[in-house]
């Protein structure tokens, strides 16, 4: 697996930034303290790279075929806490300090989640990156409980003042453990019991697998995105990617529109497909391991340079970290 997890990597950060109409990237503000988050990126892509194996298969097929793989986005998931601290906004704060721009606020149907995405800089390579956050008081009661019990106060002043220190020094080191490292450590049982809150409501569902992801997980990369539209001319549309990799082995999410895979249409500007999470094993607070999901791979096609992403597709994408019951 590491053999895998440095191959994917080389390929995904060799070479110079392409063309930033290319990727779709519109952020004339110049990039701010590169060596610190070029430190802490390439540390959570090999922590995102070591959980997802699926991941590293198709990267390195992908490449082995003569494609141009670049990494469009990531995406983060954390939580509203019982007082209103965010961690959207905990989140936001480490990416604009090097340049991100904050962009639209994007609307999940259905789902209690805020969400909002981040432009990189023009000039480098560095992926958009896609926040949310649950709005915890949404879910039942005892499902809120558990949670607040362990996020109250990690985002508060001083876990502001923890990441600001990181960023002032320029540490991406102590940057990279602050995004990567869960900061709460429930036991597998409290998991179970958010997991299990939905009651077999299946409208409550999709939050509830939301909510036990990210109190398992917290903040790491969740994904990371191929950007189909720079790996070739020869490699046709999103659909015959995702028919590439299928027959590949790949397990897909079966979330998607007419093809059973692909989120969104051509008429809309933006497809999105993503492969089912891979296992980790987890040890939880109570010692107790387990197999559980944890990080997937998504592709992408934007059309007509369309830069930003649709609440309906990110419904269907956070799909892929459910547990399979």
């Amino acid at each position: 697996m590491a053999a895998a997890a440095a191959a994917a990597f080389s390929i995904l950060t060799r070479g110079p930034p392409l063309d930033a109409a290319a990727r779709c990237v519109a952020n004339a503000t110049p990039a701010r303290n590169v060596a610190a988050f070029d430190r802490a990126w390439h540390t959570l892509l090999r922590a995102y790279l070591q959980r997802t194996p699926s991941a590293c298969r198709a990267i390195t097929q992908l490449d082995s075929l003569g494609a141009h793989v670049h990494n469009d986005h990531i995406a983060m998931r954390s939580f509203v806490d019982s007082s209103g601290g965010s961690g959207l906004a905990f989140l936001g704060e480490a990416f604009t300090a090097f340049g991100y721009a904050p962009q639209d606020d994007i609307v999940i149907p259905s789902l209690p989640v805020n969400a909002r995405w981040y432009e990189p800089p023009e000039e480098t390579s560095w992926p958009k990156i896609f926040v949310s956050e649950l709005r915890t008081k949404e879910l039942p009661e005892h499902a809120a409980a558990i949670i607040f019990a362990h996020v109250d106060g990690h985002y508060g002043k001083a876990a502001h003042e923890r990441l600001r220190g990181a960023l002032s020094a320029g540490d991406g080191d102590a940057l990279a453990q602050l995004l990567d490292q869960p900061p709460w450590t429930p036991s597998a049982e409290e998991v179970a019991i958010v997991r299990a809150a939905d009651g077999g409501d299946t409208a409550l569902r999709s939050a509830t697998e939301y909510a036990s992801w990210t109190l398992t997980h917290a903040h790491r990369i969740n994904h990371l995105t191929v950007l189909q539209n720079v790996l070739g001319a020869e490699w046709g549309s999103l659909r015959s990617l995702n028919a590439l990799l299928v027959a590949e082995g790949i397990e897909f999410n079966p979330a998607g529109g007419a093809d059973g895979l692909t989120q969104g249409t051509r008429a809309l500007c933006l497809e999105q497909s993503s492969t089912v999470a891979d296992r980790i094993p987890h040890t939880f607070g109570c010692g107790n391991e387990q197999s559980v999901p944890c990080a997937f791979l998504e592709l992408i096609e934007r059309h007509e340079g369309f830069r930003g992403f649709l609440g309906q597709n990110a419904k269907g994408i956070f799909e892929s970290t459910k547990m399979r019951r």
